[in-house]
């Protein structure tokens, strides 16, 4: 008789942790683990431009596709590839070939087009923005320098219809390091590192240096939790708790617990 997984008890946080424990310590023949080292994932991310290489999409898994993971022997970035959920199960069921993966891996979408993407939930109500230690709500421009919105929010296009968020990060070189357009985020494929996990998108200049790190609430608002970014001559610097802008002059201004509510424009740099 073939060995049952018994039900675990609600509330079992321990036999719970167990249990995601026992699946992430799980082995193939060659007794390699499902547990993907940190520096492998980055190679892999790097390598497929931060999205599913066969559509581009953001949010993804890691997929063993030469060898597949019952006949690896390591954990190789060459042979892993990332995929979005939807193109993960079709792989998964046979609707997708490693043929076609081994392909898009040669040519990631990602990289085709630039960048990776996803779609923010849609907003039936006018969606708040936290940027450190200043929360903006019913701000249709919560953050403007010189003039040029950096995020903006539009009514929404129809009757009921979504509010529409756009807006642009760069890191501490003024570089792009991530847009929103209409509800969709992008992040470039030649980034060094980008990583979406639990609602939280994270982009990396180097290592140990966090660009940005953005928790997206769906259907309710956008959270900046790490920034620091170069943008019309200010050095705007950003954790949970504060906000920090240096100004051309090396004047420095800092907000924390701060709200801003109802107004055209939240925070304005000139």
């Amino acid at each position: 008789m073939k060995d049952r997984v018994r039900p675990i008890a609600f509330g079992s946080i321990k036999s719970t942790k167990r249990t995601i424990t026992k699946f992430h310590d799980m082995t193939n023949q060659f007794g390699l683990s499902r547990n993907i080292p940190e520096s492998i994932k980055r190679q892999v991310r790097q390598r497929c431009g931060y999205g599913c290489v066969i559509c581009g999409t953001g949010i993804v898994e890691y997929e063993h596709i030469r060898p597949e993971f019952a006949k690896a022997k390591a954990h190789d970035p060459l042979g892993i590839a990332l995929l979005c959920p939807t193109c993960h199960a079709k792989k998964t069921r046979n609707f997708l070939s490693a043929r076609r993966v081994l392909e898009a891996m040669e040519r990631p979408a990602a990289k085709t087009s630039g960048f990776a993407f996803s779609e923010l939930e849609n907003h039936r109500s006018h969606p708040y923005v936290v940027l450190g230690g200043m929360t903006l709500m019913n701000c249709p421009t919560p953050v403007q320098v010189g003039g040029i919105p950096l995020i903006r929010i539009e009514q929404a296009e129809e009757a009921c219809g979504p509010y529409q968020i756009t807006a642009s990060f760069f890191d501490e070189n003024g570089i792009p390091s991530l847009f929103i357009r209409r509800n969709e985020w992008q992040v470039a494929a030649n980034t060094w590192d980008v990583e979406a996990i639990g609602g939280r998108i994270t982009v990396r200049t180097g290592p140990g240096e966090i660009a940005l790190q953005l928790l997206l609430d769906p259907g309710e608002g956008v959270v900046v939790e790490r920034l620091k970014m170069h943008c019309g001559g200010y050095l705007i610097e950003a954790d949970r708790d504060h906000l920090d802008v240096i100004s051309p002059g090396s004047g420095r201004i800092s907000f924390r617990n701060c709200l801003s509510d109802n107004c055209n424009v939240g925070l304005a740099l000139n």
